[in-house]
């Protein structure tokens, strides 16, 4: 196992300057081409660790302009504000795919960049954790209901930070040889690196566009693994199997103890065929014919794209999915009066921290006594 992953490039701390940040127009966002063109973190209370996991799978992958890229390519690992000091508790973690124009730039120039920079979902955790957003939160875009909403969630039910991996994903078919790259590599990875829940009650996968496909996809052929997944402003237009591969794996599901589904879209979406009855609108209504739990929310503001996922859809993904782990701990009594030991209380009672250790008889961060139903 520790032969097979390899961390190449950890701790990069957010460094980018908030000048980055251009004044945007109201209603609006900046042109696709600009988004893409960053690549520079922002600086955000939540920090990415850029780790690159060694894949037996993907030795190497066409980029943009046709170059062959080699492995191992980056993962970004969006980690919690506290988890440097809160060195007890444990998390959830949601896997995110991007969409088309992320795997069109490759996997260095726009695979893991797609969430963690393009998509600034460690600038939406901030934002769910201050536990108010306003209209700034969503760079305007968003109605008054809406964002009423947004803060009437957050008021009744606090986010509580998860573990976000933003990763490359390739495009095309049913994904069989991605998801031994995803199921067999990465996960194993995460989990033996960082303090997860190894559950598939603590793991979520979500996606923008034909990542929101894929999504749906893999968690239905892997139920073991993923007790949650998303679609935003899912693409079956240019993936119509997706149904057909859901459909097929029902019984699979329904065996692993069934799969709660979050789908979001928007009114503007181009590719939106939720709210016109179309092949999204038929895929939810057979979700929930078969007794699964659906969540639907289609928002008025952005067009498909990049402004939906850094705003409204991006927001409430996180916060749903934040939201299913927090329950399973509590149910589960797990991160229930755990001692809270920050840097400063350590250097003073001489222990050492060691948040990320591999080794099991050394971490810190492994439970004194067994998880329910886990361990």
């Amino acid at each position: 196992m520790k032969n097979k992953f390899i961390v190449v490039l950890a701790s990069i701390f957010v460094t980018a300057l908030v000048a980055d940040l251009p004044m945007l127009s109201a209603r609006g966002d900046e042109p696709w081409s600009e988004i893409e063109a960053r690549t520079k973190f922002l600086r955000t209370k939540h920090y990415i660790e850029v780790v690159r996991v060694h894949s037996d799978v993907f030795t190497s992958a066409r980029a943009k302009g046709g170059q062959d890229v080699p492995g191992p390519f980056p993962v970004h690992v969006i980690l919690p504000d506290n988890y440097e000091t809160d060195i007890h508790r444990r998390y959830g973690v949601l896997y995110l795919l991007g969409g088309k124009s992320g795997w069109d730039n490759g996997p260095e120039m726009g695979g893991a960049t797609y969430w963690s920079v393009w998509c600034k979902v460690p600038l939406t955790m901030d934002n769910l954790k201050s536990g108010h957003l306003t209209t700034v939160s969503f760079q305007d875009n968003i109605t008054d209901q809406e964002l009423a909403t947004f803060n009437k969630w957050l008021q009744l039910d606090p986010y509580e930070d998860l573990i976000v991996v933003s990763l490359w994903n390739p495009g095309g078919g049913e994904t069989s040889r991605y998801e031994k790259y995803l199921i067999g590599e990465v996960i194993p990875y995460i989990d033996a690196h960082y303090r997860t829940v190894p559950d598939r009650r603590f793991r979520g996968i979500d996606g923008a566009c034909a990542g929101a496909a894929q999504a749906i996809m893999i968690s239905a052929r892997h139920p073991d693994v993923f007790a949650y997944a998303g679609g935003q402003q899912t693409d079956l237009g240019s993936y119509p199997m997706t149904p057909e591969v859901w459909q097929r794996n029902i019984d699979r599901i329904k065996r692993a103890g069934g799969i709660s589904y979050n789908i979001n879209t928007n009114v503007k979406d181009g590719c939106n065929s939720y709210s016109n009855r179309g092949r999204l609108h038929d895929l939810v209504q057979n979700m929930k014919a078969s007794g699964f739990p659906v969540e639907v929310n289609v928002f008025a503001s952005c067009p498909h794209g990049y402004c939906a996922y850094r705003y409204p859809n991006g927001h409430q993904s996180l916060y749903w999915f934040a939201k299913q782990f927090k329950k399973n701990a509590l149910m589960m009594g797990i991160n229930q009066d755990l001692p809270m030991k920050t840097a400063t209380t350590a250097a003073s009672t001489g222990d050492l921290i060691h948040p990320r250790s591999t080794d099991p008889n050394t971490n810190p961060a492994k439970p004194a006594r067994a998880m329910p139903g886990l361990w």
